[in-house]
């Protein structure tokens, strides 16, 4: 299974001895998919990047001064995922407790490393196959009645002045929006605007013909400025 978009991910190391620091760096070097931002001596120097930037994953050890790892974790109110990297087993129930990923025990391989590490990654593509099958809907209120509609049920959406009419296989709801700001709710890669007046469900069209369209057995005009998009879509 190919990893979605292969996408890499923004990882920390969370660990006050120069040693281990060096071993997850080196590590790290041979897992490319993991971009390793930073590496902090303390729970609060590591606090400081979470709330400057987002990460994915923490690499990170339980007795550290200042603040212990599982202390700091449990301060967080949304945190990365985390696999814990400690020379204390006593402390792997509290940290599964936690939802950790993972408990690395010091010292450890790199293939015990890189197990954790696959773990990680199998869970961001499931995480990411279940948002690309997850279906988009919108909510929408026509005629004093708000309904809950699939994306792919629309077939082409029309505007007439301040109203749009939501054409579906079987029936068309009127509500009050403008083109503009509906497009926002569509899922971009299967809808297209392809006149000042009609979007289009790319998945739906029958056939073209000159400067239309065929979209459930209705013809949607093609304007001049869109024709060129609309072409390359459909080749691709």
């Amino acid at each position: 299974m190919n990893r979605i978009a292969d996408k890499i991910y923004d990882c920390i190391i969370v660990e006050d001895e120069p040693l281990s620091q060096e071993i997850l760096e080196s590590y790290l070097q041979d897992c490319p998919q993991l971009r390793l931002k930073a590496i902090c001596n303390d729970a609060l120097e590591a606090n400081q990047i979470l709330l400057k930037e987002p990460i994915d994953l923490l690499f990170l050890d339980i007795n550290m001064p200042k603040m212990n790892g599982i202390e700091w974790l449990k301060s967080l109110d949304q945190s990365p995922k985390v696999i814990f990297t400690t020379a204390y087993p006593e402390y792997a129930v509290e940290g599964f407790d936690l939802n950790a990923l993972d408990y690395l025990l010091k010292p450890f391989s790199f293939e015990r490393f890189l197990r954790s590490v696959n773990k990680f990654l199998s869970l961001q593509d499931k995480v990411g196959e279940k948002l690309e099958n997850q279906e988009e809907t919108i909510l929408v209120k026509s005629n004093k009645k708000t309904y809950l509609i699939k994306s792919s049920e629309l077939s082409f959406i029309e505007s007439e002045g301040d109203y749009l009419k939501l054409h579906r296989e079987d029936d068309c709801l009127v509500i009050h929006d403008t083109l503009k700001n509906f497009q926002t709710k569509l899922p971009s890669k299967e809808f297209l605007r392809i006149h000042r007046s009609f979007i289009i469900n790319l998945g739906k069209i029958d056939f073209l013909e000159g400067n239309q369209v065929c979209i459930a057995k209705k013809m949607v005009p093609i304007a001049s400025s869109y024709r060129e998009q609309l072409m390359q879509l459909l080749q691709e």
